[in-house]
């Protein structure tokens, strides 16, 4: 990987790889190793198993909860290849591996005897602190824990001139160096000392400035020296030493009380006005197809990038100097949960969008006309005056052209609307419509989207303010739609972008209103799931059919056929799905109406999908349904029962597995034919 070496990284090699052997024995492989899982924690009191047992159950969407298990369990590891030699019948993962602190140079690749001294040093430092470790008086172990980190640091310096290949002082001077951090890390934390910086602001506008206290509390009669502190910035930044807080300012805490810092230092932090926005790392360049892009200095492997600012605090303890580096942070206060706290952002004067980011439009011969409202959101804590403005393909125009716009501070928004004519006799294609804010000469053209939750860092994602307007030829009846909602999803605004009258039928309109008032139900995905009035009333939908009604369901789980719920005898025994968003389809009833009216559908509607033909298709039913569409994944057998039509009394049912909640959201002009055709069911000619 030499890619990775001009990054700075070193040739590394794994010493034992195993895998896990699953859930289910193979006697002709039988495990290597089996790790306990049932042995309780003394200090937490639970066992591994009863933790990985609830953190399943927190795949609630998935319906995974689990019974959290006790007693004797093991996960079963098989070796599949080693570069050190090990018992036959291993106790551990780590048999024939040396992980203790005096096995430091021999696990790094250094002759025997290098760096002995200091090891031993270290590791009697560590197992003294341990056994002298009083929980109510951790100051004591201080003297013990300092000797450890002076060996420490003594084994690193030792290296340079130490025998031993490159690679080998390298790889021990990395270990050693997570060695030093700990013994520093556990020498602040039994000296009681407590480093705490805080941002005014949670979000500093490009170009503004935010300020930051260092804040470092110390038990009292702490022998502890603060000899400075430093903010680290990324590059670009000016940072200035400004004078501490009044004392007669917001005391911030409850009941007036403040807080009183053993030392303090402030600092002024400015951004520089084209500061790059900070959002994850993987999301600041464009995609390549599902594929996430980064720049080479981008932090790979880490779920976020650390945080933008850090806070270090250079202090002496028993005679031995440490830097504490700390987060900067800003706190707050939630009325119900308490102390929140975030990382700093830095966020544009102006974010913007759409209300929505996609436009059907259908061919015709005379000019159509779509709203599009911009609404326009300040992360500024003065007030922000400009104009929004949409920007149009050729040929296209708004009414009117641009709008004034005022947002008073942080946190107000405010909003336009404009008709955007298309055209008369338009062509098809995907035209990108843009929304503008011009402030002050500054143009500002991002929309953003929040991820903010009390027990995770608010992350803001920044893309495009842009619609798509996607033109081809799409006919609906003119009907009525009630629209049964399940679990969640986006189709009644795709509906309603096709001009289609939708109303969400509650449970009260499903338990006692008249259904007969629409033309067409549509019942939404995992229904049966999420829905219990749609399960208590499935009588009343089997009664709409008889006398007339069209109902549409999309894909449910297992129990919607267990409970019955289809009109006609039906087994889903498994998850019949069609991963292939390509697979081919072939139209098996060309000429039925849900091909023909009002759109004539080919296969050429299958093009361009997204992620998925289908999921939760029938696998056998009752000859009074027909089979309207096959399709497969490559390498296995042709798949019928994913759209399937019958005749209930003087009404039309149809189950329709295909993934139409993904495709309308992503405008897929294919699937919004189709989809009109089944809502136009109800009106076509029979």
């Amino acid at each position: 990987f030499p890619e990775q070496i001009r990054e700075g990284l070193r040739p590394w090699q794994a010493r034992k790889l195993y895998r896990g052997q699953g859930f289910r024995a193979d006697p002709a492989n039988p495990p290597t190793l089996q790790v306990p899982a049932g042995i309780i924690d003394p200090v937490i009191g639970r066992s591994f198993a009863e933790i990985s047992f609830e953190g399943r159950s927190q795949h609630k969407s998935q319906e995974m909860g689990a019974i959290e298990m006790r007693g004797p369990i093991a996960s079963s590891l098989v070796l599949l290849d080693s570069r050190v030699t090990a018992a036959r019948v291993e106790q551990s993962i780590f048999d024939g591996i040396d992980v203790t602190v005096p096995g430091l140079a021999r696990l790094a690749g250094l002759p025997d005897g290098t760096l002995q001294t200091h090891l031993a040093e270290m590791d009697a430092a560590a197992r003294k602190a341990l056994d002298e470790y009083e929980p109510i008086d951790p100051a004591r172990i201080v003297p013990t824990i300092a000797l450890g980190l002076r060996a420490t640091r003594a084994a690193r310096a030792a290296l340079s001139s130490a025998a031993g290949s490159t690679d080998a002082r390298a790889d021990a001077d990395f270990l050693l160096a997570f060695k030093e951090r700990d013994f520093a890390d556990a020498l602040a934390r039994a000296a009681g000392i407590v480093v705490d910086p805080l941002a005014d602001d949670e979000t500093v506008v490009q170009g503004t400035s935010v300020g930051v206290s260092v804040r470092t509390f110390l038990p009292e009669g702490s022998a502890v020296k603060v000899t400075g502190t430093t903010i680290a910035a990324p590059a670009g930044w000016t940072i200035e030493p400004a004078p501490p807080e009044r004392a007669g300012g917001n005391p911030g805490g409850p009941f007036g009380r403040r807080e009183v810092a053993s030392h303090e230092t402030r600092y002024q932090l400015t951004v520089p006005a084209t500061f790059p926005l900070t959002q994850p790392y993987f999301m600041e360049q464009t995609r390549t197809g599902d594929s996430y892009n980064w720049a080479d200095t981008a932090p790979k492997g880490l779920p976020f990038a650390p945080p933008l600012l850090t806070a270090d605090v250079v202090m002496e303890v028993a005679g031995v100097p440490i830097t504490v580096s700390r987060p900067v942070m800003y706190r707050y206060a939630d009325r119900v949960r308490g102390e929140l706290r975030r990382e700093v952002n830095v966020v544009p004067a102006v974010a913007l969008g759409f209300d929505s980011r996609l436009l059907i439009v259908p061919l015709g011969a005379t000019p159509n006309q779509q709203r599009l409202v911009i609404r326009a959101t300040s992360f500024s804590s003065t007030e922000v005056n400009g104009t929004l403005r949409v920007r149009l393909p050729q040929g296209w125009t708004s009414m009117p052209a641009e709008a004034p716009f005022t947002l008073k501070g942080a946190g107000d928004k405010t909003s336009a609307t404009f008709v955007v004519t298309a055209p008369a006799r338009r062509s098809v294609g995907s035209f990108d419509l843009g929304a503008e804010a011009v402030v002050g000469g500054t143009t500002f053209s991002r929309d953003v989207q929040e991820v903010a939750y009390p027990h995770i860092q608010s992350h803001r994602i920044y893309f495009p303010a842009t619609s798509t307007a996607k033109v081809f030829d799409l006919r609906v009846a003119p009907v009525r739609v009630g629209y049964v909602m399940g679990s969640g999803d986006q189709v009644p605004d795709a509906l309603r972008r096709m001009g289609v009258d939708v109303t969400l039928i509650d449970d009260e309109t499903l338990a006692t209103g008249d259904l007969s008032k629409f033309d067409t139900i549509v019942v939404g995905v995992r229904a049966s799931e999420g829905r219990p009035a749609f399960i208590a009333n499935n009588g009343r939908l089997q009664q709409y059919m008889e006398r007339g009604g069209t109902l549409i369901v999309q894909y449910q789980q297992g129990d919607y056929l267990a409970r019955m719920m289809a009109p006609y005898p039906a087994t889903a025994p498994m998850n019949s799905r069609v991963t292939e968003e390509l697979a081919p389809v072939s139209i098996l009833q060309p000429t039925h109406a849900l091909f023909t009216f009002p759109n004539r559908i080919t296969t050429a509607d299958f093009d361009n999908w997204v992620q998925e033909r289908n999921l939760y298709a029938f696998n056998t039913w009752d000859p009074r349904y027909t089979p309207l569409l096959e399709t497969f994944d490559r390498g296995e057998m042709p798949q019928r029962g994913a759209e399937l039509y019958a005749r209930v009394g003087q009404g039309q049912y149809v189950y329709t597995a295909f993934s139409w909640f993904r495709q309308l959201p992503a405008g897929v002009p294919g699937a919004y034919r189709q989809v009109a055709n089944l809502i136009s069911l109800a009106k076509a000619p029979r």
